[in-house]
């Protein structure tokens, strides 16, 4: 699928801003028009999957090791899928899941932000997955926005009845590989397939929530 770059505004210095569209990514570098975005995976966008129109009865998201790969796999009624989903005129990529992810780690209030420009619902992700703010990206069209109060957006929240999270008061020590399981629908999240809240790494302690925030702090 090809890029669809747009011209969208300038820098407070002037520098001109391209963005794609297509890909959610930006498409220009020092103010030059690139021919493709800076998308390093755009395979995924070729393979769309309408999760309005498909029976979906479990979503699991899986950091097959969390400390060599910050992309996870996603499965759908226990099958592997590498595309986008669709939602109406939502387009989620594993990153909108490792955000409802953050999000419910940290319990936080979601609600459904739209962009003033582009009319496209918002979701936010990485740090401020769990972190409200007035000024918003928006993946869809580039632009920011603002906001009267400080929130954080959901796409996926208000598609889902998705529960809270429950960790067990236990740890897990991690020698090398570190994987990380997130049922959507469940509310479970497990570290090398045991339900902890705090990881021991290196001999020193970490909560997870604190964990998987700093691991997952720059996915937005």
């Amino acid at each position: 699928m090809k890029c669809n770059i747009k011209y969208i505004g300038k820098l407070r210095n002037g520098t001109p801003q391209f963005f794609c569209t297509i890909h959610k990514s930006f498409a220009s570098n020092r103010g030059i028009r690139l021919e493709e975005c800076f998308c390093s995976n755009k395979e995924m966008f070729l393979h769309p999957l309408d999760i309005l129109k498909t029976s979906v009865d479990s979503i699991q998201i899986v950091y097959e090791d969390i400390f060599k790969s910050l992309i996870p796999k996603i499965y759908i009624n226990q099958k592997e899928y590498s595309g986008v989903f669709i939602y109406e005129n939502s387009v989620l990529t594993y990153k909108d899941f490792g955000g409802i992810l953050l999000s419910f780690l940290h319990s936080v209030s979601l609600e459904q932000v739209v962009c003033k420009h582009c009319g496209c619902k918002h979701s936010d992700n990485g740090k401020f997955a769990f972190t409200p703010h007035r000024i918003h990206f928006c993946s869809y069209c580039g632009h920011k926005f603002g906001v009267k109060e400080k929130n954080i957006g959901s796409e996926l929240a208000f598609i889902y009845d998705i529960p809270s999270i429950t960790l067990e008061n236990n740890s897990v020590v991690i020698e090398e590989r570190c994987c990380v399981s997130y049922d959507l629908f469940f509310g479970t999240v497990l570290v090398n397939n045991k339900n902890v809240n705090s990881v021991v790494i290196k001999n020193k302690s970490f909560s997870l929530v604190d964990f998987l925030s700093e691991k997952l702090n720059d996915e937005f």
